[in-house]
């Protein structure tokens, strides 16, 4: 909010006294300063506005993530990251095959969305396994410590999930949510 209303101040000032010097130029009172002036304030104000343009785009960028997705809904759907469970996914595979249990990788859908097919769905009691493993056995193995907040978000709706017989897969995502038009086509919730 403090980064709004700094902007807002910053382009009302600079933006009006812009405007007063055009104005003081158009009607013929200013002189060669102005003209300087109101260049120099021009500049600083298209590069303000390019500056927040790019400030903007970074907040609605998402960096690819995985996100759970179940073939019933769920109550009280949370948007998961799934940024760093994406970024320590084959470090944590190697975790897991040693335990012999199924691979991180191995519950993200192959599904394309584009041609109807379905996502292919997994019992959550895997990934409660899988999931369970990880945090209790490797709990201090950097790439879970990294991967934790989401490890443990992804675990809690798998336990509801696997309660209630509710299958699961991951979605490789560029965005944090699902909408309806997506889960009609793909059959699932988020």
């Amino acid at each position: 909010m403090r980064a709004f209303l700094f902007g807002f101040v910053w382009f009302g000032i600079l933006g009006s006294f812009t405007a007063f010097l055009a104005w003081k130029i158009a009607s013929g009172e200013g002189n060669g300063g102005h003209v300087v002036v109101a260049s120099v304030a021009t500049a600083v104000l298209l590069l303000s506005l390019w500056v927040a343009y790019g400030r903007m785009q970074d907040l609605f960028v998402v960096p690819p993530n995985l996100h759970p997705y179940f073939n019933a809904r769920l109550p009280g759907c949370s948007l998961t990251s799934g940024t760093e469970l994406l970024k320590e996914s084959r470090a944590l595979d190697s975790l897991v095959a040693v335990a012999g249990l199924k691979r991180i990788g191995e519950f993200i859908s192959d599904d394309d969305f584009f041609d109807g097919s379905g996502p292919t769905w997994h019992q959550a009691g895997d990934g409660v396994a899988t999931f369970e493993m990880l945090l209790k056995r490797f709990d201090s193995h950097p790439s879970v410590k990294a991967a934790e907040n989401d490890l443990k978000s992804i675990l809690d709706r798998l336990l509801f999930a696997q309660a209630n017989g509710i299958g699961f897969c991951l979605l490789l995502r560029d965005i944090h949510v699902t909408n309806q038009m997506e889960w009609e086509q793909r059959k699932g919730f988020c």
